[in-house]
């Protein structure tokens, strides 16, 4: 009884003991945190790691939660004129976690960082005048001057980061004249970084509740694991939702900067009507496409794999124009059970090989290019049903190079833009008919004799 009794005191004592060492460095903790010191080194610290200036509002302890720093803001070294552009960062909090033990040392270990809505903003080739500090941000105003504090060389705080957090961010992309060209809302990361100063890989999770990209294109629900080292990223897979249907892929950058992307189920009129905002012409259907891309940050290049399915075009004038030249209504807005196509990117313009379109009235084969500026070349094969051609006059349906089953096929051509299509079909079917020439000289004859 008297040994337990002996243990149980020297437990107490040991237990006093560590409440009193922990109490003590946390006292010291509080002191040195709320320091300037304190503060002007972390500043310092991070300047000098993003190349810029950092400006921190206030410092404050939560000994359960950790230090908290509130009104950070960065911008980019207003001597660094040339970059390509400004950054300019406003975090609302930071809470940076820490080992307590190394309380008893007296020193501060940082295991953990959270940034809690993080604005960021990229302009490019911004105006030379700097970028303004927020309005209202409290001034430091210490005795110690910034460059005293960053020679301390008594310091004792380190980071020994184990995972970093990033809470309802947002990333804005602008051009020089401030028209945002990628604006990304809802921006959450978790990452695992214990192993980073060893040489080991960072993985860790990339959500997006809402991303824009110029001209009106817009992808929700983005989700990817991410795994980086200090010269590459791999985000894989990728998951998206877009338009009524899903994206799937993956990124990798650092080895290649190439992206596989892969999209099913398509809203067609939904991306069009978004997109499109210069043509009267609609087109609608279900679209998946294959698709793998190379330097996308740089001069994009790629090729791939495109079918619609349950489509249907309107509004387009050629193929009014030809409905009423062939007499076949089924042209005016037709409507094809599937349209498929290889495509490669490169050189500003998209090439099409392989294109064939099927409807119950007609198909459509060939190919060609259409540039980024919406310029058209396209050399094409029409191909009419039987049923089809038995509606055609049949001056216009000996045109058409007829086989056995009573089908018929004639090339022609479009060109003009995506919102002015021009097509030559009219006169090839003019100038290759010497009946419709005769009907046609006959008539002058009569009006000016």
């Amino acid at each position: 009884m008297r040994a337990l009794r002996w243990l149980l005191g020297i437990v107490a004592i040991l237990a006093v003991v560590v409440v009193l060492a922990i109490a003590a460095g946390a006292v010291w903790l509080n002191t040195f945190i709320h320091s300037d010191a304190f503060k002007h080194e972390v500043e310092a610290r991070a300047g000098d790691a993003l190349g810029g200036t950092v400006q921190i509002g206030s410092v404050n302890l939560d000994l359960l939660k950790g230090v908290k720093l509130e009104g950070l803001f960065y911008q980019i070294d207003p001597g660094h004129v040339n970059g390509p552009g400004t950054i300019q960062v406003k975090v609302a909090s930071i809470n940076c976690s820490y080992a307590w033990t190394e309380l008893f040392n007296r020193r501060l270990q940082f295991t953990g960082v959270t940034l809690d809505q993080p604005q960021i903003v990229f302009t490019k080739e911004a105006a030379a005048a700097p970028l303004p500090p927020p309005e209202n941000k409290p001034t430091p105003t210490t005795k110690e001057s910034p460059e005293a504090a960053a020679k301390a060389t008594s310091v004792p705080f380190q980071f020994a980061l184990d995972r970093a957090r990033v809470k309802d961010g947002s990333v804005s992309i602008r051009d020089a004249n401030g028209i945002s060209t990628v604006d990304l809302q809802g921006v959450n990361v978790e990452a695992n970084t214990s192993g980073f100063t060893e040489g080991k890989d960072v993985t860790g999770k990339l959500t997006i509740a809402t991303a824009r990209f110029s001209p009106n294109l817009e992808v929700t629900s983005f989700s990817t694991a991410l795994t980086g080292s200090r010269s590459s990223l791999k985000a894989e897979p990728i998951e998206a939702s877009a338009y009524g249907g899903s994206l799937a892929g993956s990124y990798e950058f650092g080895h290649g900067d190439d992206l596989e992307l892969n999209a099913k189920g398509i809203d067609v009129a939904q991306l069009t009507a978004a997109t499109v905002s210069n043509s009267s012409a609609k087109l609608s259907g279900s679209l998946d496409v294959q698709s793998k891309w190379h330097n996308v940050t740089g001069a994009l290049s790629g090729e791939g794999d495109a079918l619609l399915t349950n489509g249907k075009l309107e509004g387009v004038r050629i193929l009014e124009d030809l409905s009423g030249l062939l007499r076949v209504k089924e042209l005016k807005e037709p409507i094809f059970s599937k349209a498929q196509s290889h495509f490669v990117v490169q050189d500003q313009s998209t090439q099409l090989t392989g294109l064939e379109i099927d409807s119950p009235i007609f198909q459509i084969t060939g190919g060609g290019t259409i540039g980024f500026n919406g310029a058209l070349k396209m050399d094409l094969v029409l191909i009419l049903t039987r049923d089809a051609m038995k509606k055609m006059p049949k001056e216009l349906a000996a045109s058409f190079v007829q086989k056995q089953d009573g089908t018929g096929s004639i090339a022609f051509q479009v060109t003009g833009t995506t919102s002015d299509p021009q097509t030559d079909l009219p006169t090839r079917l003019l100038m290759q008919n010497t009946q419709i020439q005769n009907v046609i000289n006959k008539a002058l004859n009569k009006l000016f004799h």
